[in-house]
């Protein structure tokens, strides 16, 4: 168990590598975007009358999130036959409905019509970058560092409200500035495995 976190959380910290300049280096201080977002947050979540029987803070990693449907159907995230021993994250292909939010009700990013909602990749795969990682870890199982036993099931609803640790970090994108929280509410619509390799450094 303890070897399928670390490869998870080896993915993830891979994945948040700043970009900085040759001639400067700027570090990106990951523990501090934390600290210093986690208070506006929680107010956030405050605001939005969320009731304690639903919202669930997740301690690791600071992302507040509501299962409000926890769907039908189960999906093997794992692939334990690749190599002898060893263990990794199939690279699923997901179709979801959804809205997001910054903290001052700005939507940035929708995709609500079921007839012309795309598959995206989780992962970096050779058609795309894959998803932001507060994605990534509402959907993978809690064995590997996501927020729930054996991950999200097609047909789930689910509230994500992450730190932009996990959002798109320092980096701005489109209406997304840098370091900007971020609230998605999101209906999974289907869940299939990426067939083709997903890339390695």
């Amino acid at each position: 168990m303890r070897k399928l976190y670390l490869l998870f959380l080896t993915l993830v910290v891979g994945l948040m590598a700043a970009s900085c300049d040759k001639e400067e280096v700027d570090v990106y201080d990951r523990q501090s975007v934390l600290e210093r977002e986690a208070p506006l947050l929680s107010a956030y979540v405050t605001r939005q009358a969320l009731s304690d029987d639903s919202i669930r803070l997740n301690q690791e990693t600071g992302i507040w999130y509501a299962l409000l449907d926890s769907g039908k159907t189960a999906v093997d995230y794992l692939d334990t036959l690749s190599m002898p021993g060893e263990v990794r994250l199939k690279n699923m292909q997901v179709k979801v409905k959804y809205t997001g939010r910054l903290l001052d009700s700005t939507l940035f990013e929708q995709n609500t019509d079921a007839d012309s909602i795309p598959y995206v990749s989780l992962l970096p795969s050779e058609t795309g970058p894959g998803q932001v990682q507060a994605w990534q870890l509402a959907f993978y199982p809690k064995a590997v560092g996501g927020l729930f036993e054996g991950g999200l099931k097609k047909g789930a609803k689910i509230r994500v409200i992450t730190p932009s640790v996990f959002g798109y970090q320092n980096q701005s994108h489109g209406l997304v500035k840098e370091n900007s929280p971020l609230d998605y509410e999101m209906e999974i619509l289907d869940i299939k495995e990426v067939k083709e390799p997903t890339k390695t450094e």
